[in-house]
């Protein structure tokens, strides 16, 4: 469901207002004390939604509001806004870092195993994400060890960074440590102790968005001539825009570009990371925090070179407009879509600017504008008012 962009159908506004409704139910019911039953009719309202009611070290009472998918962050931000001021809880999105060795005590409480003494391993893996290994003394790699490893790296990062950069957490076997320490300064000593890990993550997360480019290209794109499609007059000499041949997944029009044959980019990394259903984020692939989205639209044209010379135009008309708010990054043909992907600056003035500039070059009516990033999979925008992505 759509809650943050796009005009709502009868249907969703209607399907807002019920969540409207039912959520003041459980807002009163946390503010009356009736914890567990709040908790109850947060979760009733969808199940990728959970609300964690807690009272930290000063014993002030926090309620968490956190996604159990990407996809569901739009939903509980929604959902928080809704709740009343005299709530009576300090309220937060996801639920923030937490102290160590305050995580490391809900481990031992929750799964019986303590990890103050495990080992950590971390490296990128596609798409800038993190993994993250953490060695158990005397573990086996159990599912419990997995569950209790994922756990610990979560709260001490917190929900939202650990979305956004965290692509697996894993728990191997490691020796087990005696109970007393013996100094001997010959004696290998792991590179990484569980104490790093905050400051490892972190460390990563910034050297990632150090080494991004400030500004995404801002010239229109083309497919270089040896594609064999017709180019554009756009340059297509420069050395960093990748070409890519898909296997399509869908022989009709695909909603995540499923029907891709061909595309170039100047975000490969990006690009490979949406297609293979990795967790996607914006922010670690633009350090000016530009938000990366794509139009597709029905491309009736019957041979490869009218729909690269229809494209041709419509990517240079479509960049001209988003000139000082976002800039053309990639293009693509589908079985029946042709692609082309940008980078906003400014999300809201990018987005009308597509529109408006879409609507004068009379796209078909099966034009839409999608997100890239895992927590917008469910929101998108038509071009023309009534069209709809889910039954295009």
């Amino acid at each position: 469901m759509r809650v943050r962009f796009g005009e709502l159908s009868v249907d969703e506004l209607r399907a807002r207002e019920s969540i409207s409704s039912r959520a003041a139910l459980a807002w009163a019911r946390l503010r009356d004390g009736d914890v567990e039953v709040a908790c109850r009719q947060m979760r009733d309202i969808d199940a990728r939604v959970e609300l964690v009611v807690t009272d930290d070290l000063d014993g002030v009472r926090c309620a968490e509001l956190t996604a159990l998918e990407p996809s569901a962050w739009p939903l509980a931000e929604l959902l928080l806004s809704m709740a009343p001021s005299d709530v009576g809880c300090a309220l937060s999105l996801g639920r923030p870092a937490i102290a160590l060795e305050r995580a490391l005590a809900e481990v031992r409480e929750s799964h019986e195993l303590d990890l103050s003494r495990a080992t950590l391993r971390a490296g990128f893996g596609r798409g800038h994400l993190l993994e993250v290994t953490l060695g158990v003394p005397g573990g086996s790699g159990a599912d419990h060890e997995q569950n209790a490893a994922e756990n610990l790296v979560r709260a001490v990062i917190g929900d939202r960074v650990f979305e956004t950069w965290i692509g697996a957490v894993h728990a191997a076997a490691a020796p087990r440590m005696p109970s007393l320490r013996v100094l001997d300064v010959r004696a290998r000593q792991p590179q990484l102790s569980i104490d790093d890990l905050f400051a490892t993550v972190a460390a990563a997360a910034l050297g990632v968005r150090l080494g991004l480019a400030g500004l995404p290209r801002s010239a229109p794109l083309t497919l270089p001539p040896t594609s064999g499609v017709a180019a554009s007059s756009a340059d297509s000499s420069r050395e960093d825009w990748t070409l890519l041949e898909v296997e399509p997944l869908a022989e009709d029009r695909g909603r995540r570009k499923d029907d891709l044959l061909l595309a170039s980019t100047c975000t490969p990394e990006l690009l490979r990371c949406y297609l293979d259903g990795s967790p996607c984020s914006s922010r670690r692939f633009a350090r000016a925090d530009e938000q990366f989205v794509f139009m597709s639209y029905v491309d009736d044209e019957l041979t490869m070179s009218q729909r690269a010379a229809r494209r041709s135009v419509i990517e240079s008309a479509l960049s001209d407009a988003l000139t000082d708010v976002g800039a053309v990054t990639g293009v693509g043909f589908g079985v029946r879509s042709t692609y082309v992907d940008f980078a906003l600056y400014d999300l809201e003035a990018g987005l009308a600017r597509l529109i408006s500039r879409s609507r004068e070059l009379e796209l078909p009516v099966e034009t839409f504008i999608q997100f890239f990033d895992s927590e917008l999979a469910e929101e998108w925008l038509s071009i023309w008012p009534g069209a709809r992505l889910d039954e295009a």
